[in-house]
């Protein structure tokens, strides 16, 4: 009686909107009332088969009980197809530096810049063919907010010309057998570096004020190496001399990552280096090969990782060519650690170079955070010192000030309010202390200071939005 009285009633409905609906054409009114009719079948249809399970007796709680549990429900299917995030980051900061040129004119320096981090733009994504195997691809590109250009170098192209300078692979994931990547990547020494520093919800790790993060960079490690010779008789370029591969992206690279095991993870990466280009006689420069194993368990990171680095150059400048190889050997090995809303971190580097006269640097350090709600306080303090900074290579003298022992300490501390998940504000001040003997400068200004002994310093305040 009810399900004649609601189906009478919806017929009633749906008649009475057809009438009502009078004044539309007549080819209107067709379209409209086939529609209608199959919305009709379709409810009439539904109503029957709930009048129809509504009639099936209720099974008993024992046999309910009894039944395994694989038959409560259907298996699900896995996820599949396509599925993509755009992820991006708006870093700007003032900054007031001070330094002093070679002669030793003091400099102050006034400047917006690219804040606590690098800004960017990246989109990521999947292709999942099932539970087990998906397609994964991402690109990233360096944004400069005060002129507007994307892209920039990297360690195989310093032109500053690519567009996705932060990073560009695709490769094939498997959830048992790991991952394989192409394109233009960090090497592994990059995650033990990252994993060592300060992190949390509103940041990715290191940061550019980071005492640690700022000592262990290739900017630093390879201050006085003496670069490759240039103008020299077969007109090739070598890659940059003073890379250490600890925080650069690296084109025509693979890597392999390996499945989480015990909390244990591993990624081989190997980067062709200029063997892509025409210059053959340069064919192993910049060759390179990385691996590193990463320990992660709830609030605990323990990471080790080593990379051998390639250079070729030619040194002679007239006459016959003459190529000499150099090796850049990294290791590197960090830890970090969360005790309630108190963070530290810290890492060791180890940087040796072949044919460079015996040229090494050992970069140590620490840094910590503590978070009061929103508001996080930051400090780090860091160590380098240098061997055969005064020696001569195979590619010529190298840069120290021919005396003494280089030796810098960097101390930074800093404060973020966490306005909204999204944004927040900052401040940091950072302290590079040299020794006579060395003139390192503070991390996105190395060469604000160019002058033996003296000490600079970095005032920044600014604000970032992630998404």
């Amino acid at each position: 009686m009810q399900t004649t009285l609601r189906k009478s009633t919806l017929a009633a409905a749906i008649t009475g909107a057809l009438f009502s609906a009078s004044f539309v054409s007549a080819n209107a009114r067709a379209d409209e009332l086939s529609d209608m009719k199959a919305m009709l079948a379709q409810l009439q249809d539904r109503v029957a088969q709930m009048e129809a399970k509504a009639a099936q007796p209720a099974a008993p709680a024992a046999a309910m009980a009894a039944a395994p549990a694989s038959s409560a429900a259907a298996p699900i299917k896995p996820v599949t197809g396509f599925n993509w995030k755009l992820y991006g980051r708006g870093d700007i900061g003032y900054t007031v530096s001070r330094g002093k040129d070679a002669s030793g004119r003091q400099l102050t320096n006034h400047r917006l810049n690219q804040g606590e981090m690098a800004s960017r733009l990246g989109l990521t994504g999947a292709w999942v063919f099932s539970d087990e195997y998906k397609a994964i691809f991402g690109v990233e590109t360096g944004l400069n907010l005060f002129n507007g250009n994307a892209g920039g170098g990297t360690q195989n192209n310093t032109t500053s010309s690519v567009l996705f300078n932060r990073g560009s692979t695709v490769g094939f994931a498997s959830t048992t057998w790991g991952s394989i990547e192409g394109g233009t990547m960090y090497m592994a020494p990059f995650w033990v570096s990252l994993g060592a520093d300060l992190a949390s919800a509103h940041n990715y790790g290191a940061n550019d004020f980071s005492a640690l993060f700022s000592l262990t960079r290739p900017e630093s490690l390879g201050r006085y190496l003496k670069d490759p010779v240039t103008g020299n008789a077969s007109k090739t370029t070598s890659l940059a001399g003073n890379n250490s591969g600890t925080a650069l992206f690296y084109g025509n690279a693979l890597r392999y990552r390996s499945p989480t095991w015990n909390n244990v993870s591993a990624e081989v990466s190997y980067s062709a280096g200029q063997q892509a280009s025409s210059a053959t006689d340069l064919e192993n420069d910049g060759r390179s090969w990385a691996a590193n194993v990463l320990y992660k368990k709830g609030d605990l990171f323990l990471g080790y990782a080593h990379m051998d680095y390639q250079q070729s150059n030619d040194i002679s400048t007239a006459g016959t060519p003459n190529f000499i190889k150099r090796n850049q050997v990294t290791d590197i090995v960090g830890a970090r650690y969360k005790w309630n809303d108190f963070t530290l971190g810290g890492s060791y580097t180890s940087y040796r170079v072949s044919n460079a006269g015996g040229y090494a640097a050992d970069a140590f350090g620490v840094s910590g955070a503590y978070d009061i709600g929103k508001h996080r306080i930051e400090g780090s303090l860091a160590h380098i010192s240098y061997d055969g900074a005064n020696a001569r290579g195979a590619f010529g003298a190298n840069t120290g000030d021919g005396v003494g022992k280089p030796k810098s300490t960097a101390y930074s501390l800093g404060y973020l309010y966490n306005f909204q998940p999204t944004l927040s504000f900052y401040a940091y001040a950072t302290r590079i202390a040299n020794n006579s003997h060395a003139k390192l400068g503070v991390l996105q200004f190395r060469g604000d200071n160019n002058y033996f002994g003296y000490s600079p310093v970095e005032l920044t305040a600014g604000m970032f939005l992630v998404f």
